[in-house]
């Protein structure tokens, strides 16, 4: 016997005749003929090759399989009313997951925010960040393991929708002794004798060559001393000794000390972009999006 060979009126009309136990009464709720009942329920016995009704023309009455089977028939329906509910719910962006990925800065400046709102609006979506650079974001982005990416200083990237949520001065990273820790704003000169400290260019390519830009338009070309993996990390380095950095401003928030942090001169500045797929985006995630729009 083949279940999927079941149609779901044929049941439907089972069930109701099992509360009935009236083919007319029952006919009238269901809005069927009562030939066209008779001939549903014949048909669901020959497939389920067993009676379910005993009839007269006095009474109709559930047999002992009848009253097994409308039992589990009414489970049947109401797993499949929550299956629908919970379909609905996906659907609509009430439940499921959302998976964010996000560069260290997002997480001091604009991230808690968006977070702490979008659990308050939509408590019950599963939220989970990971912290990547941005190329791994993108990549992950492409691949649908992330729904969301907050990256640095991206550029345009086909396929993807990009907004600002936020922008960070940069500012020279010196180690307090430093001749330029003392001054208001320092020219990137300033920084031309030292050990210049910075992350891999793989890691946020579009970031990297702004930073090292800044250094070549004034005819300087930073000597790379050190790599780091975070921007933590360069700022622990520049604490130590190590050499010099420039940074978004926002890495102050992480509190290392021993190290200074002062403005450019000329003031430049980074983006932080919240990123998503144009192609397919959950409704979660158009949530989590229009959220940050409003916020920032």
């Amino acid at each position: 016997m083949n279940v999927a060979s079941f149609e779901l009126r044929h049941l439907r009309s089972f069930v109701v005749l099992g509360d009935e136990l009236h083919f007319s009464r029952a006919a009238r709720v269901l809005r069927v003929a009562q030939p066209a009942l008779s001939q549903q329920i014949r048909r669901l016995e020959e497939e389920l090759g067993f009676r379910l009704f005993d009839r007269t023309s006095r009474r109709v009455e559930l047999t002992p399989a009848g009253v097994s089977f409308l039992n589990h028939v009414r489970r049947l329906f109401a797993e499949l009313d929550r299956a629908v509910e919970a379909g609905q719910h996906l659907a609509s962006g009430k439940t499921g997951t959302i998976t964010v990925g996000y560069v260290a800065t997002a997480m001091v400046t604009v991230l808690p925010t968006i977070v702490r709102r979008f659990r308050e609006r939509h408590p019950d979506v599963r939220v989970l960040l990971r912290e990547l650079s941005s190329v791994p974001q993108i990549e992950a982005l492409r691949k649908g393991e992330l729904d969301i990416a907050i990256v640095s200083g991206m550029s345009e990237e086909k396929g993807i929708a990009s907004f600002e949520v936020w922008r960070d001065q940069l500012v020279a990273l010196v180690p307090p002794l430093h001749p330029a820790s003392l001054r208001r704003s320092v020219p990137v000169s300033a920084l031309a004798a030292d050990p210049f400290i910075l992350f891999p260019r793989s890691q946020t390519p579009h970031l990297y060559d702004q930073i090292v830009s800044i250094f070549r338009k004034d005819g300087i070309e930073p000597s790379f001393g050190q790599e780091a993996q975070s921007w933590h990390m360069i700022a622990e380095l520049v604490a130590a000794g190590m050499g010099v950095s420039v940074v978004p401003a926002s890495v102050s928030r992480y509190r290392v000390p021993r190290v200074r942090y002062v403005p450019l001169r000329p003031a430049d500045s980074v983006s932080i972009m919240m990123c998503h797929s144009r192609a397919d985006v959950s409704q979660v995630a158009k949530f989590f999006v229009r959220i940050a729009r409003e916020l920032f």
